[in-house]
């Protein structure tokens, strides 16, 4: 899991968000609204929603481009649960939040496959997903 996570606000411009992920390579930002997550902006949903579509990064917010459906995993949670959310839900970056429901962390499918719980059984799922076209 990722605590170095970096959360945008739901009024930064897509050209923003992808300067935010490049310069700290990542592919997900939580998207906020007056401290409280909104939802998630991907780097594919900025090529898919704005950029595809012709539209100004530099004037779209990021609120037009973001997945408002939140999907997460609690901290104490384990490493299948994690999976299990993935896999069903077909992405492959999940949030982790407390039981406040504060964001802790991020965790990716690379980051899963680094844990030494990865045994066979995880890694032919997250071959399975990974196979998979994202939302």
């Amino acid at each position: 899991m990722r605590t170095d996570y970096h959360v945008i606000p739901h009024t930064a411009t897509i050209q923003e968000a992808a300067k935010m992920m490049r310069d700290h390579d990542v592919g997900l930002l939580p998207v906020t609204e007056n401290d409280k997550m909104i939802g998630t902006v991907t780097d594919r949903d900025v090529v898919v929603r704005v950029i595809a579509n012709g539209g100004d990064t530099s004037m779209i917010p990021v609120s037009q481009a973001m997945t408002a459906r939140l999907i997460y995993t609690y901290e104490d949670r384990d490493v299948n649960e994690a999976i299990r959310l993935m896999e069903e839900n077909q992405v492959r970056r999940l949030i982790i939040v407390n039981q406040a429901q504060q964001v802790v962390g991020l965790v990716s499918l690379s980051d899963i496959t680094r844990t030494e719980s990865a045994d066979e059984m995880v890694a032919e799922v997250l071959r399975e997903l990974a196979d998979k076209p994202t939302q």
